[in-house]
């Protein structure tokens, strides 16, 4: 008896794990949309009319003005104003100040 039992509870046990497992359908994908976003509006026509201004400068010289340069060596300032020029130097090798006027 105690055979019977074990062999019945053996094959219930097998039916069980040899059973067909089903799975669970996916729900459908939803349907794409028509019209995401609404089409760019198109953009004005309008006329324009370009004009170019030609300026021709007459490069002098020495301009007026003010212009400072720096380098490894040193700095320089140099300052036109008409016939009155200053420039001053200074550098590792040498100093120098010039000053000129009418």
């Amino acid at each position: 008896m105690k055979k019977l039992i074990v062999m019945s509870g053996l094959a219930i046990l097998l039916m069980a794990s040899c059973k067909k497992k089903e799975e669970p359908v996916p729900p459908p994908a939803p349907p794409p949309v028509e019209d995401p976003a609404p089409p760019p509006a198109p953009e004005p026509q309008t006329q324009t009319t370009t004009t170019t201004n030609v300026t021709v400068q007459k490069t002098e010289e020495n301009p007026d003005g003010t212009s400072v340069s720096v380098s490894n060596d040193g700095f320089s300032v140099k300052n036109k104003n008409g016939e009155a020029t200053n420039n001053v130097t200074i550098s590792k090798k040498k100093a120098e100040v010039e000053i000129k006027t009418p």
